[in-house]
């Protein structure tokens, strides 16, 4: 369903049929087929995966082979592999037994590679930033597998849903598969509110079942954030048994590793000690690795985190002839139009190599007494 809706909302059908004939699955093993149909008056596509070998069991290890093998992004690579070892880690924990000694059944089957990696390859074209999702809704009752029946949610899909909300739990039959759910994990969707945005485009994928209840189908939106507005996370910590050298260099790393904004201010802590409050400003998706690069930097026991929601002035950099040479000049765009100023860091550089000052060197670039700035 995630593959066919990512088709009808636009993915590259070449992009498919190239990751299709890159797997390295025997030949004959899978045929595949996109097409129209209609679930409760909707319309949208489906994608349909015939199998040889629809129950042949598989180890992690093999289906690990397989992906590293296939003609995948480095992205798509990384989210297929890492949903595959959720659910080798789901199924090892609700069999007890280790990741490496699962034997995958449906979930290691043809049809399965196929889905995770085509998917995984299709989200990957969008040059996705983030994902968001709705909770997920998992049915009830029981569905049939290799172990016999088994309760809806499967026991592996319920260890792969701890952490995220789900609903849906007066609807008969499965309505969240152990692969789909793997996914969302491996994606790292988000559940909460998503950052306003312009939809650019939607699609429909169809399942294989039509419920009586309603329309079985995924609807994929691809949005692009509205200008100047993005979801930030803000990290605070009081941070008291460091020294200014410490901060320093752990600000710097911060930086480095892909924070927004790092900074401390003078504050004073349990005791009456002295102390730095170090704030961190994190794209969502980097909150996790950022929040751990604290731990490790900072040696703090606790932090404080809070979405912020960020508005921004459109900028731009332009490469322009001045009396000093071509510097980068910074641009933005405001209410009585564009402002412009040189990139300080350069301006630095190259006052140093004319034997000036940065003060001198942007006194240079000022335009003559009554004469306006160049746009």
């Amino acid at each position: 369903m995630l593959v066919a809706g990512l088709m009808d909302a636009g993915a590259p059908r070449d992009l498919l049929e190239e990751t299709l004939a890159g797997l390295p699955l025997p030949a004959g093993s899978f045929r595949w087929e996109l097409r129209r149909e209609e679930r409760h008056h909707l319309a949208g596509t489906r994608f349909e995966v015939n199998c040889a070998e629809e129950h042949e069991h598989r180890h992690w290890s093999e289906v690990r082979d397989v992906l590293e093998r296939a003609r995948l992004s480095p992205r798509a690579r990384a989210w297929a592999q890492a949903s595959f070892a959720g659910l080798a880690e789901a199924e090892g924990e609700a069999h007890g037994c280790a990741p490496e000694e699962v034997h995958f059944h449906e979930v290691g089957a043809v049809d399965a590679i196929v889905d995770v990696a085509a998917a995984c390859a299709l989200l990957d074209s969008f040059a996705a930033e983030g994902t968001w999702s709705t909770a997920v809704a998992v049915g009830s009752g029981t569905v049939q597998a290799a172990h016999g029946s088994l309760p809806v949610p499967a026991p592996g899909t319920m260890r792969l849903l701890r952490g995220m909300p789900i609903c849906g739990t007066q609807l008969q039959g499965e309505r969240a598969t152990p692969t789909g759910v793997a996914l969302l994990r491996a994606f790292g969707a988000r559940f909460g509110e998503r950052p306003a945005g312009t939809v650019l485009a939607a699609g429909h994928g169809l399942g294989a079942k039509d419920f009586a209840d309603r329309a079985n189908l995924l609807r994929v939106e691809v949005e692009e954030i509205a200008v100047g507005q993005e979801w930030l996370v803000e990290l605070r910590m009081l941070v008291d048994d460091q020294t200014g050298e410490q901060i320093g260099a752990a600000l710097e790393a911060l930086h480095a590793a892909g924070a927004v904004e790092a900074y401390a201010v003078a504050a004073v802590a349990k005791k009456n000690r002295p102390a730095f409050e170090v704030v961190v400003l994190a794209p969502a998706a980097e909150q996790e690795r950022l929040r751990s690069l604290c731990f490790r930097l900072l040696g703090t026991l606790g932090l404080r985190l809070a979405p912020i929601r960020r508005s921004r002035i459109p900028r731009a950099v332009e490469e322009r002839a001045t009396a000093l040479g071509d510097l980068p000049f910074k641009l933005r765009a405001t209410a009585e139009g564009t402002q412009a100023k040189p990139e300080f860091d350069a301006l630095r550089a190259r006052a140093a190599q004319l034997g000036l000052t940065p003060r001198e060197a942007a006194e240079r670039l000022a335009p003559p007494a009554g004469e306006s700035p160049p746009a």
